[in-house]
């Protein structure tokens, strides 16, 4: 997830990588929220790292980008929450936020009732959107993975 690149500009980020194998989630976080780990359909905790400043900024003050990477070893179906800030500062014409709070409520009351992630994750977006009156004035991604240590064997393409 990355959002603000322009040319001579900066970007923040996130990038991820999950070792389908072992479970091992690995990140660096460049000025984006914390990755939600979810586990038995509650909120374990934050992923926090120390952010980086965003993708471009650092460079052009020190010369280099330097990043904490940040490392979990996921348990089998483990669940883990990505999204933006326009996620959590989306406001209401009222100016509510939308908030970590209710994002985390959502997530939790969903995957309880037994709907599976892509479920979810249209049940948040259309939450979402039904709080900033279905217009959105800001970048809002949200990505739920799910680790399945039997899953890696179904993305190869069959051996003949």
């Amino acid at each position: 997830m990355a959002q603000g690149a322009r040319e001579g500009g900066f970007s923040t980020g996130l990038l991820a990588e999950l070792d389908t194998t072992t479970g091992e989630l690995r990140w660096v976080n460049a000025g984006h929220p914390d990755p939600l780990l979810l586990r038995e359909g509650r909120l374990v905790r934050m992923l926090e790292t120390p952010h980086a400043l965003p993708f471009g900024l650092n460079e052009a003050i020190t010369g280099s980008q330097d990043f904490v990477v940040g490392s979990e070893m996921l348990q089998p179906d483990d669940l883990v929450l990505l999204h933006t800030d326009g996620v959590v500062e989306a406001r209401s014409a009222d100016g509510e936020y939308f908030g970590a709070e209710r994002l985390v409520d959502l997530v939790t009351r969903n995957l309880a009732a037994g709907l599976p992630a892509p479920e979810t994750v249209r049940r948040l977006v259309r939450s979402l959107l039904e709080h900033q009156d279905a217009r959105l004035e800001d970048d809002a991604t949200l990505a739920l993975l799910q680790w399945r240590p039997t899953a890696p064997e179904r993305l190869a393409p069959p051996t003949p």
